[in-house]
């Protein structure tokens, strides 16, 4: 009998034990993730996600793409093409990092709707592969990520929140011939996105290399 109260008396202390434990756990702080460690992680996923853009790009290319196009259609201005970038080394040595943070996010954040109806889009394309339906979520899921990680960059380059942040997300006007009923009017639609994205998370993995390259490597890489 001394013998059960002595174990169940040490099961008790135990179970007080983790439970002091985990209430001091959960009290602490979520640990910040450094600014250098966020900039490592959006290398990463940036470049990730651009090989996902250039293979579903690829695929479209090759499956579906008309080589009429070529001829009988303009190729239009992305819908991005109004935002500012570097086009130089010169003006990539002068922008200053907060302005470029806010190019970059200005282009992710003009994503996040066309990338909803494009993974409608692949996804309802007949004769598209598993895996390109596949990448297309990852892209819009990618895009996300990278924004949520350049804003919290951004924030804290900031000394004061200003209430009127010069940002500005141009307006994506493709979704009506997105859901045409004209298949050749609708696959260029599709094409149009896969190029357009391709090009602008392309921008975005290079910028993000050269801000990594400033604030984290000093310049020095």
């Amino acid at each position: 009998l001394q013998q059960m109260q002595t174990l169940r008396g040490m099961q008790l202390l135990l179970l007080v034990s983790n439970l002091l434990l985990w209430e001091n756990m959960a009290s602490k702080p979520t640990v910040l993730v450094s600014t250098e460690d966020l900039y490592h992680r959006l290398v990463e996923q940036s470049h990730n996600t651009f090989i996902k853009a250039a293979d579903v790009y690829r695929e479209f290319d090759i499956n579906f793409a008309k080589r009429s196009w070529m001829k009988d259609r303009i190729l239009p201005l992305c819908h991005t093409a109004s935002i500012h970038v570097p086009e130089n080394r010169e003006e990539v040595h002068e922008i200053k990092t907060e302005d470029l943070l806010r190019s970059i996010i200005n282009i992710s954040v003009s994503w996040k709707e066309p990338l909803k109806h494009f993974v409608s889009a692949v996804t309802d394309l007949p004769g598209a592969s598993a895996s390109m339906r596949k990448k297309a979520v990852d892209m819009k899921d990618k895009n996300l990520i990278i924004l949520e990680g350049l804003q919290k960059i951004f924030n804290r380059t900031q000394t004061k929140v200003e209430e009127n942040e010069n940002f500005d997300y141009p307006a994506w006007s493709g979704l009506k011939d997105l859901q045409s009923s004209d298949e050749d009017t609708h696959l260029f639609a599709i094409y149009n996105l896969c190029r357009c994205f391709k090009s602008d998370i392309h921008k975005i993995d290079t910028y993000l290399k050269v801000l990594r390259c400033r604030v984290v490597f000093k310049n020095e890489c």
